[in-house]
């Protein structure tokens, strides 16, 4: 019987990863000082920034004050017993480039955010080897 594998992804995967799919989980500290995980979809632009636009009266939007920001994405196979996971960390802004994301809900496109990743770590995993 096989043992499967655990084993860490190198950063520049991690943001190819990254940059292959579209919604992720933004981690930070909301205003009331609990730790919220909302979901966003998004896009990267060409230097590896990972863009998302939300309204301009969510909770999201105070991001982009420079705000500290974990992001988690994840692609996980039920049937297969494998995948991966992604965790980076970064700072957000106010997005000034060119790439236009859409997002998935009507009039969360007010503010464009910007989040620099500065360090990234991963993990693919298998039941089976």
């Amino acid at each position: 019987m096989s043992t499967g594998y655990n084993e860490a992804i190198e950063p520049e995967e991690c943001r190819r990863l990254l940059a292959s799919k579209g919604v992720a989980r933004i981690g930070f500290v909301g205003p009331s000082g609990d730790i919220l995980v909302l979901p966003v979809s998004y896009t990267m632009d060409e230097a590896g920034v990972l863009v998302f636009a939300t309204s301009s009266g969510g909770v999201l939007a105070r991001l982009a004050h420079g705000e500290r920001v974990s992001v988690q994405v994840d692609d996980v196979s039920e049937e297969l017993h494998n995948g991966w996971s992604v965790l980076a960390h970064g700072h957000a802004t106010i997005y000034e480039g060119d790439v236009s994301p859409r997002p998935w809900v009507a009039g969360h496109d007010e503010v464009v955010i910007a989040i620099t990743l500065d360090r990234l770590t991963g993990r693919a995993i298998s039941a089976y080897g």
